[in-house]
């Protein structure tokens, strides 16, 4: 309803058109110089689970349904507004990215709303552009209110700011607060990134109202009813270190991280490295604002005498709880293979494998998304 009225409010005068992202754009609906685009994101898993730990069944799941709304109102002020309907619960609407956005300000960008802290290469590359349909157990700190300043060259991205534990439904149940920073510098950047050498690293001091912190893993497995690994530390103050780095060259890439989270007494850690090939010759997109990896465009999108573009990839993520609890260390392994269509829809086939400690036996899933945006 919100989308048809403001498809109404622009009138016939104000033509559609496509970018580059695969939005549709309206010109001039705030002012002159203004635009409003219209996105959203559709993501459907099927997933086939071989456990013997909590007998959980095979299945299915939309994992992300979202639809927003975006734009300038004016020169150097852009917002973004957007929701996703898989994740809707008793506290109604679940919101994803809620902000506006200064440019051209003489310290750089200045973002103000709901938004994901600059923390870990893997949280900060969108769900759209992810290589396996889960990403790695990174400590990840997702969206939360706050305000960051950031500004991006060929060379540099940072990014740093305040913000306060935020619900998906945009309110703050406590005084849990951070500040948290990233730095990433590129000694190699070229075509783009698809020649890239990329080094970073992130530090979030928290205020934890709560004085606990928890952390488990399913193994990349979202619709697993149990978890690999789980544990909680006392944590008045937490601080989170992470350490980033990535490559690429024509079709290969590679990445790694590793994040420590450190409590009262206690420490949690993670780490992962992966690895994939393009069979097809493309490379990974990248994207210096956000010093992250962005859209794959196949050279021949499917269609016609098209194939689109297909990647294989590997990875492996190891996951130290044992300082919360005894026996809670896991390592999983993923294998992914991906078939790009076009640059806005894909099929992916993701294959994990969990050992953990604490179980008796390991799981293994097998996970096949059909994704499309716009």
């Amino acid at each position: 309803m919100i989308l048809t009225t403001l498809l109404m409010m622009q009138g016939p005068v104000l033509a559609p058109e496509g970018t580059g992202e695969g939005a549709l754009t309206l010109r001039n609906p705030f002012g002159p110089s203004s635009e409003l685009q219209i996105f959203g994101r559709f993501q459907q898993d099927f997933a086939w689970i071989d456990d013997e730990n909590f007998g959980t069944p095979d299945g299915s799941e939309a994992r992300r349904a979202r639809i927003g709304v975006g734009g300038n109102l004016a020169e150097g002020l852009d917002f973004k507004m957007e929701v996703d309907f898989a994740s809707f619960g008793a506290s109604g609407a679940a919101f994803t990215d809620a902000y506006l956005k200064f440019g051209g300000l003489p310290l750089g960008t200045v973002k103000v709303g709901h938004f994901k802290e600059p923390f870990s290469l893997n949280e900060q590359t969108s769900s759209r552009f992810l290589t396996f349909t889960e990403r790695a157990d990174t400590f990840a700190l997702g969206r939360n209110t706050g305000v960051m300043i950031s500004d991006a060259t060929d060379e540099m991205t940072w990014q740093a700011g305040g913000f306060w534990d935020t619900a998906n439904n945009l309110d703050t149940s406590g005084n849990s607060t951070a500040a948290t920073g990233r730095f990433v510098f590129r000694p190699t950047y070229a075509d783009d990134g698809a020649s890239l050498v990329h080094i970073g690293g992130a530090v979030s001091i928290r205020e934890n109202e709560g004085g606990m912190y928890s952390q488990s893993s399913t193994g990349g497995i979202h619709l697993l009813d149990g978890d690999l690994v789980a544990a909680t530390i006392a944590a008045d103050d937490l601080t989170l270190i992470g350490l980033e780095a990535a490559w690429q060259e024509g079709p290969a890439h590679a990445e790694l991280e590793y994040v420590m989270a450190d409590g009262d007494d206690d420490a949690f850690s993670t780490w992962y490295v992966q690895g994939g090939y393009f069979l097809t010759g493309e490379s990974r997109g990248y994207k210096t604002s956000a010093a992250a990896f962005d859209r794959v465009n196949p050279f021949t999108p499917w269609g016609g005498s098209g194939n689109g573009a297909w990647e294989v990839a590997a990875r492996i993520n190891g996951i130290d709880l044992s300082e919360g609890a005894v026996d809670q260390e896991a390592t999983q392994v993923a294998l992914g293979l991906n078939w790009y269509m076009t640059s806005h829809a894909r099929i992916m086939f993701s294959v994990y494998q969990g050992d953990s400690d604490a179980l008796s036996d390991d799981v293994m899933g097998a996970v096949i998304r059909f994704a499309f945006d716009f």
